[in-house]
């Protein structure tokens, strides 16, 4: 490897989130740094557009059972021909395919990105790509490295925790500015103040468990709405409607679909809720980059204990967590966020700086160029997360 790389990076995942803007920001920013990116993605998904329209080399892949051969072949031959020094895979067909033909076309550094904290099953394939295929494994948090590491026998060389860098804007509005402007946006009194979620609306995020936490406690604090932002499917919209409608809360219960700025939303916040749940007692959330905005925002967070909400939600500290769907548990935090207004300020401080210091994606960036370089140098074997 030379000292500006090649690295293409391969996702399955056709959505929007988390995911998909972890691949898109750490490619730009590794742009900006000299080196040459190449987007593998199915077409006409939000990340292979933007990648296109950003300029860089992308390659449509539909990563579908019906043409696995077919994928397979097509990468091997991208990887011979291309020579990347690093290929980057992300989900779990694209994992399968791409680690695979990276070690028949002899790519030097192959890399399991696992964003989500839902358990891996011990199984021979999942053995052969954790323990064979890939070089590195990166993790979004420390729940899912440390289950990693259990249940393959992962050193600590093998396995780093690489939480996602936010990119944040040149400037933020005015807090003030901001509520003004959303209050305006759903036609309501100017003093309205706002509770929100922000990501993918859905059950496996909690959305149902915040509007019931919500109606617990509307009575109580009048001047509040809950706004709730983000993609998701008609059916799971229909179903929040009708919770909304049969707890009498519909009035005050704002969805507002998906929006390509979510900046101003954070800032005219009195509270950024994050309640993913876990199934059957196994969580499935990483670092939520949408907690990291929020904080950077200087919006107060509140989040469940759930993966990996609470490697950056330290209770009382940057943040109030709350048990997994308890919404009685979840009514009482943002009760006490919302009349402890002192504690909730410097929380809030605490958690920006947090994020500034830890979670930017310049941070992440470099962390990953170490882990490139001494892999480079032959030093891969020497190199820990606690030294990073």
């Amino acid at each position: 490897m030379t000292s500006c790389y090649k690295i293409i990076h391969t996702t399955c995942h056709t959505q929007w989130g988390g995911l998909e803007k972890r691949i898109f920001n750490e490619s730009v920013w590794m742009a900006q740094k000299g080196h040459t990116i190449i987007i593998v993605a199915p077409s006409k998904t939000p990340l292979f557009n933007k990648a296109k329209e950003y300029g860089f080399k992308t390659c449509a892949v539909e990563f579908k059972r019906i043409g696995m051969i077919k994928d397979y072949i097509f990468l091997k031959n991208l990887f011979i021909n291309e020579k990347p020094d690093i290929v980057n895979t992300h989900g779990n067909e694209d994992s399968q395919l791409g680690l695979l033909a990276a070690c028949r076309a002899k790519v030097g550094c192959k890399i399991l990105s696992r964003h989500i904290s839902a358990h891996v099953g011990k199984s021979w394939y999942n053995k052969l790509l954790y323990k064979k295929l890939a070089t590195y494994i990166f993790t979004t948090a420390d729940y899912t490295t440390n289950h990693l590491k259990t249940v393959f026998k992962l050193t600590g060389k093998q396995i780093f925790s690489m939480p996602s860098g936010i990119l944040p804007p040149e400037t933020l509005l005015p807090k003030n500015k901001a509520r003004n402007n959303l209050a305006m946006e759903l036609e309501l009194d100017p003093d309205t103040r706002f509770l929100g979620f922000v990501g993918r609306v859905s059950a496996t995020k909690g959305v149902d468990t915040i509007i019931k936490a919500f109606q617990k406690i509307a009575k109580n604090i009048p001047g509040h709405d809950l706004v709730i932002i983000g993609d998701s499917t008609k059916e799971y919209i229909d179903s929040l409607w009708a919770l909304a409608d049969r707890m009498q809360i519909k009035e005050r219960i704002h969805i507002m679909g998906l929006k390509n700025d979510v900046w101003p939303y954070y800032r005219a916040f009195d509270c950024k809720i994050l309640a993913s749940r876990s199934k059957r007692g196994i969580p499935f959330e990483g670092v939520p980059q949408a907690l990291l905005e929020a904080m950077y925002c200087s919006c107060p967070v509140i989040g469940s204990k759930s993966g990996g909400i609470p490697d950056i939600i330290e209770h009382d500290k940057t943040g109030l967590l709350f048990d997994d769907e308890d919404t009685d548990n979840l009514a009482d935090m943002i009760f006490q966020l919302l009349n402890e207004e002192n504690d909730t300020l410097k929380r809030a401080q605490k958690a920006f700086e947090m994020v500034k210091k830890f979670h930017t994606i310049d941070t992440m960036g470099r962390n990953i160029l170490r882990i490139y370089k001494l892999h480079q140098l032959g030093l891969g074997n020497m190199v820990s997360p606690n030294h990073l």
